[in-house]
């Protein structure tokens, strides 16, 4: 009886610690928000290979999920609201709207990289925010409908509570 119950025990330990691996959580760039992601997702830095051609701050990416996850940090020195971020969005991306999402407004946006093939290419969902004089950016370039539904519980994780 006392080597079935340390077992359990020492299962239930296991599944635990399994599941406590199975997420990470990454704070937005200079910011109080941040979000869960899927374990197996991959830092990649500035100055690194898959955002070298970008400004962005920080990447998350995995090939095995088919998702890439650029951070984006601007000034907003000039005040611009929600609205304004959209009108400006729209000139280059389709499907703009701004949604509460988690109790925290938001632009949501949908862009396809011009230079790859339709075939191969990934697609883009995009979130911008405001938060004092900061406007974050959050891009979730995705290769499959799996990985497009993970962007939605991704998204949803945005908090800035501990």
């Amino acid at each position: 009886m006392k080597k079935a119950v340390c077992f359990l025990l020492a299962l239930g330990m296991g599944l635990l610690c399994c599941c406590a691996l199975a997420e990470q959580k990454v704070r937005l760039p200079e910011s109080g928000y941040r979000l869960t992601l899927p374990d197996g997702m991959e830092y990649d830095g500035p100055g690194k290979t898959l955002n070298a051609k970008d400004d962005a701050w920080f990447v998350y990416a995995s090939k095995k999920l088919g998702l890439e996850v650029q951070f984006f940090c601007y000034e907003n020195g000039e005040g611009a609201t929600l609205e304004y971020l959209a009108k400006a969005l729209a000139e280059n991306s389709k499907d703009i709207a701004i949604q509460r999402i988690s109790g925290v407004d938001m632009i949501v946006y949908r862009v396809t990289d011009p230079d790859d093939p339709p075939e191969s290419g990934m697609k883009c969902i995009g979130y911008v925010l405001t938060e004092g004089n900061m406007i974050q950016e959050i891009c979730f370039w995705y290769a499959n409908q799996a990985a497009a539904d993970l962007t939605a519980e991704i998204i949803g994780s945005i908090t800035d509570k501990d």
